[in-house]
C-alpha cells in the first residue's frame, strides 16, 4: 500500500469541495471501492478519468496529470529496483546467510527460507496471515513447515481442527514445548523422560489436501512456562530446525505478541520478518518496540542476518478509507519510513471467509460463499511476499 501525492491531492480537493468518497464515486459513475483504491492503495486512474476528476473537484488538470505520471514512474522504478534487489539478494543468500544450519555435504539441497510473523501488538491477524500463506505455499507444492510459537496455540487449532488438536494433547504427544525443554516427557514403558527427536514433534500433512506437503510443529499453553526459565533457550528452535530444514522450502513461524525468549528464538531461526498491521487506532504501538527489539538483537548477534521483509495491512475494510483509518495508515507509513521498512502494496481485505475457511477446513478458494476478489486478493499478496523472499512465483 502506497499513499501517493496524487492520492493526497485528490483527497484534499474532495475535502475542499465538501464531498464524501461516496459522493465523488457517484459523480464519476465509479464504485466506492474503486475510489478507495485510488485514495488508499495508490491506484492511478486513466488520464481521461483524471480529467473528469479535475472537472468535478475544480482541480488543475495539468497538475493532477503530472502527479499521476510521477506516481506511475515511481511505481515502475520501485518494481525495477525490487527485481534487481531480489536478484542480488538471491545470489548473496546462496551461502550461509539464508540457511538455518550447515548443508550436509557437497551438493546438498539448500535449507528452507524461514519467515516469522511478528508484531508486538496483539490482534493484528498474525495467525490468519501465517495460516493462509502456509496453505498458499502448500498449494504451490512448496514443502512447508508451520511452527506455532504462541502459547495460545491458535495456529495449531486452525490447521489441525479443534477436536483433533485436543485429542493430540490428550495422548501426550510432543509440541514445540519439547523443543525448548529438549526432552519428551514420560516414556510409556519406563515412565522416564526421553531425549528429544525433533522429527517426533512434527505433525505431518496438516494441510487441507490429501497430498499436502504442509507440516506443523504445534504449540500448547504450557509453552508459557518457558518464559519463567528462559536462560539458554533462545537458540533451541534454530538448533532443532537445522536438523530438518533441508526437507522444506519454506518455514513460517507464528509468534506471540510479546518481547520474550520466544521472540529471540524466532529471530535466531528466521531470515525474514513480516509485520501484520491493522489500520486502526494505535496501529503503530508495536512498531517502535519491534524496532528496538530487533536493533538490540542485531547488536548482540551481528553474524546473524535477519531483515524485515515488509509490513502488510491486514483486515482492511471500508473503515480504512475514513479519517481514523487514513490517519493510522499515515502513521504507519511515517514509522516505516523512519526505519527503512517496506510496506507491501497488496493488503488483506476484511472478509469472514478467512475465519470460515478455518472452521470448514477448506482452502480459501473452496470456502463456502468466498468471493473471488477475496481469493484473488490474497493470492496477490502471497505472490508479493514470496517474490520478495525469493520463493517461486505463485501460479494463477
Amino acid at each position: 500500500m502506497i499513499v501517493t501525492p496524487f492520492a493526497r491531492e485528490i483527497k484534499r480537493l474532495r475535502a475542499e469541495c465538501g464531498l464524501t468518497i461516496r459522493d465523488l464515486a457517484s459523480a464519476l459513475d465509479k464504485s466506492v471501492a474503486y475510489l478507495a483504491k485510488i485514495e488508499v492503495q495508490g491506484e492511478i486512474p486513466t488520464p481521461h478519468l483524471i480529467g473528469h476528476m479535475a472537472h468535478v473537484l475544480n482541480g488543475n488538470t495539468r497538475e493532477l496529470l503530472e502527479l499521476a505520471r510521477a506516481a506511475r514512474v515511481a511505481s515502475a522504478v520501485r518494481e525495477i529496483d525490487r527485481e534487481y534487489i531480489l536478484a542480488t539478494d538471491a545470489e548473496r543468500q546462496l551461502g550461509r546467510s539464508r540457511r538455518v544450519g550447515p548443508t550436509k555435504g557437497k551438493g546438498a539441497d539448500k535449507m528452507a527460507t524461514v519467515l516469522s510473523m511478528i508484531n508486538m501488538k496483539g490482534g493484528v491477524g498474525k495467525t490468519t496471515l501465517a495460516m493462509h500463506l502456509a496453505h498458499t505455499a502448500d498449494s504451490m507444492n512448496l514443502k512447508t513447515l508451520a511452527i506455532d510459537l504462541d502459547p495460545q496455540a491458535n495456529l495449531s487449532q486452525a490447521l489441525m481442527g479443534t477436536k483433533p488438536y485436543v485429542d493430540y494433547l490428550d495422548k501426550g504427544k510432543p509440541t514445540v514445548v519439547q523443543v525448548f525443554e529438549e526432552y519428551v516427557p514420560t516414556d510409556p514403558t519406563t515412565g522416564a523422560p526421553r531425549p528429544l527427536d525433533v522429527n517426533g514433534v512434527v505433525v505431518k500433512k496438516a494441510g487441507y489436501w490429501s497430498d499436502s506437503t504442509l507440516d506443523l510443529i504445534p504449540s500448547r499453553l504450557e509453552l508459557s512456562r518457558t518464559l519463567k526459565n528462559p536462560y539458554g533457550k533462545e537458540r533451541q528452535l534454530a538448533l532443532a530446525l537445522s536438523q530438518i530444514a533441508d526437507r522444506y522450502d519454506l518455514v513460517i513461524i507464528d509468534c506471540a505478541p510479546t518481547e520474550s525468549v520466544l521472540t529471540d528464538a524466532a529471530y535466531f531461526a528466521s531470515r525474514y520478518i513480516v509485520v501484520p498491521i491493522k489500520p486502526e487506532f494505535m496501529a503503530t504501538i508495536g512498531l517502535p518496540l519491534l524496532a528496538r527489539s530487533m536493533r538490540e538483537f542485531q547488536i548482540k548477534n551481528p553474524d546473524h542476518k535477519i531483515d524485515i521483509a515488509g509490513l502488510v495491512f491486514n483486515h482492511s475494510s471500508t473503515y480504512s478509507a475514513g479519517p481514523e483509518g487514513q490517519k493510522s495508515i499515515r502513521d504507519v507509513g511515517a514509522e516505516a519510513k523512519k526505519h527503512g521498512w517496506h510496506i507491501f502494496e497488496n493488503q488483506v481485505r476484511y472478509s469472514a471467509s478467512y475465519a470460515k475457511s478455518a472452521r470448514e477446513r477448506t482452502p480459501l478458494s473452496q470456502t463456502s460463499y468466498a468471493r473471488s476478489q477475496v481469493v484473488r486478493g490474497f493470492r496477490s499478496l502471497a505472490e508479493e511476499v514470496f517474490q520478495l523472499i525469493g520463493m517461486p512465483k505463485v501460479t494463477p
